[in-house]
C-alpha cells in the first residue's frame, strides 16, 4: 500500500513539541536527524480500567486512501527517475493536491524520493506517506482490540461523531469535516479523492499551527472503550 512511512510528519517541528498542544508532541529526532517512532501515550479512560495506549488511528482507513494513492504512486515510480520528471508529472497531473504534498514535504525537509530504488514504495513512498499519515486524518485512539474491533478497515464514525460535537476544542478543520461527511454518505472513488484533497489543503497550515492527532477522553463500557461524548 502506498505510503508506509508512519514517521514522515516527524520532520515537521510542530509535531516534535507540546508547546501548541500536548498531543502534537509525537516524535523525537534521532542522532541521524530522522524521526524516531511515534510517541505512544496512555489514553484518558473515564471511570478507570486497564491502561490502554494510543496509536496513529486512521479515521479514513488506509485501504480506502490507497484506492486512489496506489495507482498514482505506481505511475510516478514508473515514469519518473529524476526530480524534474516528478515536478513535470505533478504539473500535468490535474491533481493540485500533489503539488500541496510536494510543497509541504519540501518545507519540512522530508526525504521524498530515492531514485536508485526500483520498488515503488522504496522509490516514492515517502512522498505518498505525507497523505497516508496526515495528522488531520489521525486520532490518538486506543488499539482496535480495546474497541471491540472498531473501526477495522472502515471509516471511524465514532471518532467522527465526537469531532462533530467538539469542533472548537479539537481544532477541527470544518472543510475537512464536511469532506469526511460526504465520504461517509458516498464512499466512492470520487469522494475519496475529494477527501484526500481536503486533507492536503491543510498541509500548509500545519507548518505553523499543526492539526489533528486528536486526543480526548474514552469511556469504559463493560471493557469496551468508546469516545466519551453525549452525542454518541
Amino acid at each position: 500500500m502506498a505510503g508506509n512511512n508512519d514517521r514522515i510528519h516527524g520532520y515537521n517541528k510542530i509535531y516534535r513539541s507540546g508547546e501548541v498542544k500536548p498531543n502534537f508532541d509525537s516524535f523525537e529526532l534521532m542522532s541521524n536527524r530522522r524521526p524516531d517512532k511515534f510517541i505512544y501515550r496512555p489514553v484518558n479512560i473515564v471511570g478507570g480500567g486497564t491502561t490502554a495506549y494510543d496509536h496513529q488511528g486512521h479515521i479514513v482507513p488506509q485501504n480506502m486512501l490507497n484506492e486512489i494513492l496506489d495507482p498514482i504512486q505506481n505511475k510516478v515510480a514508473e515514469q519518473c527517475s529524476t526530480l524534474p520528471q516528478v515536478e513535470e508529472f505533478i504539473r500535468t497531473s490535474g491533481k493540485p493536491w500533489l503539488q500541496l504534498i510536494f510543497n509541504y514535504a519540501d518545507a519540512i525537509k522530508a526525504p521524498m524520493f530515492d531514485f536508485d530504488e526500483t520498488d515503488p514504495e522504496n522509490k516514492v513512498g515517502n512522498f505518498f506517506s505525507i497523505v497516508t499519515w496526515n495528522p488531520i486524518n489521525i486520532c490518538r485512539a486506543p488499539e482496535d482490540n480495546r474497541r471491540k474491533g472498531i473501526p477495522g478497515n472502515t471509516i471511524d464514525t465514532q471518532v467522527k461523531n465526537y469531532l462533530d460535537a467538539h469542533k472548537d476544542d479539537q481544532g477541527v478543520d470544518t472543510a475537512w469535516l464536511a469532506s469526511l461527511s460526504a465520504l461517509i454518505s458516498d464512499p466512492g472513488k470520487a469522494n475519496i479523492e475529494k477527501y484526500i484533497d481536503a486533507c492536503c489543503n491543510s498541509l500548509n497550515n500545519q507548518l505553523a499551527h499543526g492539526i489533528g492527532y486528536y486526543a480526548f477522553p474514552w469511556q469504559n463500557r463493560e471493557g469496551v472503550l468508546s469516545p466519551e461524548s453525549d452525542s454518541i
